[in-house]
């Protein structure tokens, strides 16, 4: 730790107040998460500088911006397939109607289309800082900001404004299809649903959670990266919300 190095605290109070993650409020396919993977000091900063030069977005095209920080390589010709992504992309394709999905089916749509700002899918992140892990909490170490002494302190102070918001932007543009991902944070996913319709979630055979109103079919499910899933998984929860459409 260099105790000398230290964030914007005005660019992070800009962040936690702005940015909400990526792709298209006017996709038909949403997909919430809890927050952005997140390295060291040097990376998390270099991630908030270049979202600050890129005009301080609500939500930014996932590939312009991943290749500003300097991972191009995501978006190229043969790209190495995200883990996470890899999950929702099987949701979207099947919930298209796509069978026998094939590996490079995921790549393709990775690096053309998922997150893009024109396209068919929103990446929204439940919390709006990047961070290394649950465990790990670097930002007590690099800020004033009395709210990031520790991430309690941190979910306290903004976690019921982005969930209100998060709720007004599903009402507004009344997406096909919204998957909650992550089951430690299932409180926050029926919250912000509450918000929306009254309708109970249910659970699949499959081992995810599902609801709708008249406009949009949602799914809690387990995180892409959980231990034991398998691809039907994500396939299962495309063909849920195309069935219920």
């Amino acid at each position: 730790m260099h105790n000398q190095e230290f964030f914007d605290d005005k660019l992070l109070e800009k962040r936690i107040d702005t940015f909400y993650g990526y792709g298209n409020y006017k996709g038909n396919y949403w997909f919430i998460g809890m927050e952005e993977a997140g390295g060291d000091f040097k990376d998390i900063n270099n991630r908030i500088n270049i979202w600050a030069k890129r005009s301080h977005r609500e939500i930014d095209d996932v590939a312009e911006y991943h290749i500003d920080i300097g991972w191009p390589a995501g978006f190229q010709s043969g790209a190495a397939i995200q883990p996470t992504w890899k999950g929702l992309i099987r949701a979207v394709l099947s919930a298209k109607g796509k069978e026998n999905i094939t590996v490079e089916d995921i790549r393709k749509y990775q690096i053309n289309e998922l997150g893009r700002k024109d396209n068919e899918t929103c990446l929204l992140e439940l919390l709006p800082l990047p961070s290394p892990s649950l465990k790990h909490w670097i930002f007590k170490h690099h800020t004033k900001l009395t709210y990031l002494s520790d991430r309690a302190a941190f979910e306290n102070y903004c976690l019921e404004t982005r969930r209100n918001y998060i709720a007004q932007k599903i009402k507004e543009h009344k997406p096909k299809g919204v998957v909650f991902y992550g089951k430690l944070y299932e409180y926050s996913w029926r919250k912000i649903t509450e918000k929306i319709t009254n309708v109970e979630f249910t659970s699949t055979s499959e081992g995810f959670l599902t609801c709708r109103n008249n406009h949009t079919v949602f799914v809690m499910a387990k995180h892409p990266v959980a231990f034991g899933l398998t691809k039907q998984y994500f396939h299962s929860i495309g063909r849920a919300i195309a069935a219920q459409l």
